[in-house]
């Protein structure tokens, strides 16, 4: 007996999958109405901050080579720049 077997009754038929296809377009499409050009200029600050963010943790921990608080530096703001970037 396999262990992914299902019964019949957990399987959708072909007009139930379209109108579930259809319900989350409809949800897709009410989430971009929604997304406004406010939005989007959030969105790009975000972006542009965290790449920044990130150029400068990477040169911080290039600076190491002077100064062991570099590295702290670098590393907690690389790592916030991570953070960020899977936020978007």
């Amino acid at each position: 007996m396999s262990h992914h077997a299902r019964p019949n009754s957990a399987l959708l038929h072909s007009d139930q999958l379209e109108a579930l296809a259809a319900d989350l377009d409809q949800i897709r499409d009410d989430a971009l109405a929604q997304v406004g050009t406010e939005d989007a200029c959030y969105i790009r600050r975000l972006i542009a901050f965290q790449r920044g963010l990130e150029i400068l943790a990477r040169l911080a921990l290039v600076g190491t080579l002077y100064h062991w608080a570099f590295w702290i530096f670098g590393a907690v703001a690389l790592g916030i720049s991570k953070i960020l970037d899977n936020m978007e």
